[in-house]
C-alpha cells in the first residue's frame, strides 16, 4: 500500500482485520467479505485483500524478524509493521515505502532493509526444520512434513504456496461462445485478460476491474474460479446426457463446470452438508443460466434415500473431499496456521468414510472422481491406491487417457495417472485428482493347467 491519500484509513481498517483474525481464526478474505466495502475504489479494495494475504503468510517471519523491535508498539501498529513486511517479502513494495508508510502512519522509524539481510541470523538456528519454517513462514510441523514430502524441492513448493494468486474466471459457454469471445467483451470494458496456462476455458484478470460489477458477471458470462478448480472439474468428463453426483459440492464452483460441459442436459445433484456453502448456488446457478442441477443439504455421516438412489444410477461421482488445503494457501494463507496436526488424521477418517460410501454406490462402468486441494500423498495417491487394493473390481483411468497427451501430460503426474498441480511447477494452486472406474466385467480366475 504506497503512502497517499486515504492510505491511512486502509491501514487502520488492515490492522484492524488482522487483529480480529487473532481474536477469531477467521481468515482476511471473509472478514473482508463481512464489511461493506463497496464505496472503496476497486483498486483499494484490491490493494487491502493482496496485503492482508501477505500479510498473513508472512506472519512467522515478520515476528521473527521485528519482534523485539514492535514488542512494545500499540497492537495496531504493530500488525501494520509486519504487514508493510509481508509487502515487501512479497516484492510488492519496497523498504523505503514501507519504512516512509509507517513512519505517515504512526511516527514510529523501523529499517525495513534488515530484510534482505536476515539470512545470516536464519543460518543461525540450528535446527534445519526450524530455519525452513522460519524463512518460509510455516509452523515447525508443516515445514517437517514439507521437507520429508518433497525434499530438496521443498524450498520451490513452499515459495510457490506464499506466491500471490492472479483472479481467474471461468467463461460460461452456456452464454458465450468460448473464452476468446468473453476477452474480446472484457477488453471492451477496459478488463485486460490473459488466458489461462492449462485451463480452456479459463482467463486471468489484470487490473484491479470490481469483476461483480460488471454487465458481463450479471449476464453470467462468467464465474470466478481458479484455474486449478477448473481442471479439478475438466476430468469429470461426464457422457452426453449423463447423471452426475457432486457429492461435496461447497459454494458449487465445480457444480456449475460440470453442468456447462453437459450442456444443460442430463442432471447434476450438488450435496454438501454445509448449507452456508450452498446458499449462494441457487443465484448462481439462475444467473448462468443452468437448468440441469439441483442442490440438497445432506448429513455428513449418510445420504437420505433419494441421494443415495441417484448415487446407484449416476456416471459420475465427484468427490472434492474436506482436505489439509495445502494447495489453497495462496488464497487462503490463514490456513497455514489454522491447521493443526491432529486435523490431519481426522480429516483422513471423514476421507475414507466418503470414499467407502461412494464406491459402495459406483454401478460397473462409472466413474468416482477423487480430488483434494493439498499436496499431501496421504490424502492423495495413498488413499487411491489403499481402495484399489481393498476393491478388486475398480481401476484407474489415466489423465493422460482421459484429456489427451498434449492437454494431460503437463498436468499429470509423472506416470501420466493423476491430476498433480503444484503452484512451482504449473503457476496454479496445489490440487490433485484421480478417476476410478468400477469394471463393468469382472475378470474369471483362470484355472491352473497343471
Amino acid at each position: 500500500m504506497r503512502a497517499r491519500a486515504g492510505s491511512s484509513s486502509l491501514l487502520h481498517l488492515a490492522a484492524e482485520v488482522l487483529l480480529e483474525w487473532q481474536a477469531t481464526g477467521r481468515g482476511p478474505r471473509d472478514l473482508l467479505a463481512d464489511r461493506k466495502l463497496r464505496e472503496l475504489p476497486p483498486a483499494d479494495r484490491a490493494r487491502l485483500a493482496v496485503a492482508l494475504a501477505q500479510a498473513v503468510t508472512w506472519r512467522r517471519r515478520a515476528e521473527f524478524a521485528f519482534g523485539a523491535a514492535t514488542a512494545r508498539l500499540p497492537a495496531a501498529v504493530r500488525e501494520v509493521t509486519w504487514l508493510l513486511a509481508g509487502r515487501v517479502w512479497a516484492r510488492s513494495a519496497t523498504a523505503a515505502v514501507a519504512a516512509r508508510t509507517l513512519q505517515q502512519f504512526a511516527g514510529v522509524a523501523i529499517d525495513f532493509e534488515q530484510l534482505a539481510a536476515d539470512g545470516a541470523r536464519l543460518r543461525a538456528i540450528a535446527d534445519p526444520v526450524t530455519a525452513f519454517g522460519v524463512r518460509h513462514s510455516l509452523p515447525d510441523w508443516l515445514a517437517s512434513r514439507l521437507l520429508a514430502e518433497f525434499g530438496d524441492a521443498a524450498a520451490a513448493v513452499a515459495d510457490g504456496l506464499a506466491v500471490t494468486p492472479a483472479r481467474t474466471i471461468r467463461a460460461n459457454l452456456l452464454r458465450v461462445a468460448d473464452r476468446d469471445e468473453l476477452a474480446r467483451e472484457l477488453a471492451a470494458l477496459g478488463v485486460p485478460t490473459r488466458r489461462t496456462r492449462h485451463a480452456p476455458h479459463g482467463l486471468h484478470v489484470d487490473g484491479d476491474a470490481d469483476l461483480f460489477a460488471l454487465p458481463a458477471f450479471t449476464a453470467g458470462h462468467f464465474e470466478q474460479q481458479d484455474e486449478a478448480s477448473q481442471l479439478g472439474a475438466l476430468v469429470v468428463m461426464p457422457p452426453p446426457r449423463g447423471r452426475v453426483l457432486d457429492a461435496c459440492a461447497g459454494s458449487g464452483g465445480k457444480t456449475l463446470a460440470i453442468a456447462m460441459a453437459l450442456g444443460n442436459r442430463g442432471s447434476v445433484l450438488a450435496v454438501d452438508p454445509h448449507a452456508g456453502r450452498l446458499a449462494g448456488l441457487r443465484q448462481r446457478l439462475a444467473r448462468g443460466g443452468v437448468d440441469n442441477v439441483q442442490v440438497a443439504v445432506t448429513d455428513e455421516a449418510s445420504w437420505p434415500s433419494d441421494v443415495e438412489a441417484f448415487a446407484r444410477r449416476a456416471d459420475r461421482i465427484v468427490l472434492d473431499v474436506p482436505c489439509t488445503g495445502v494447495g489453497s494457501w495462496p488464497r487462503r494463507p490463514e490456513g497455514r496456521f489454522a491447521l493443526q496436526p491432529r486435523d490431519v488424521g481426522a480429516l483422513q477418517k471423514v476421507q475414507h468414510h466418503l470414499l467407502e460410501r461412494a464406491i459402495g454406490c459406483l454401478q460397473p462402468g462409472a466413474r468416482l472422481i477423487w480430488s483434494t486441494c493439498t499436496l499431501f500423498a496421504a490424502e492423495n495417491e495413498q488413499p487411491v491406491n489403499a481402495a484399489l487394493a481393498r476393491h478388486p473390481d475398480l481401476e484407474l483411468v489415466p489423465l493422460v487417457e482421459l484429456l489427451g497427451r498434449d492437454i494431460g501430460a503437463p498436468i499429470a503426474s509423472r506416470d501420466g495417472t493423476f491430476l498433480a498441480l503444484r503452484p512451482d511447477q504449473h503457476g496454479t494452486s496445489g490440487f490433485f485428482a484421480a478417476v476410478l472406474r468400477r469394471r463393468r466385467h469382472r475378470t474369471a480366475p483362470q484355472d491352473n493347467p497343471t
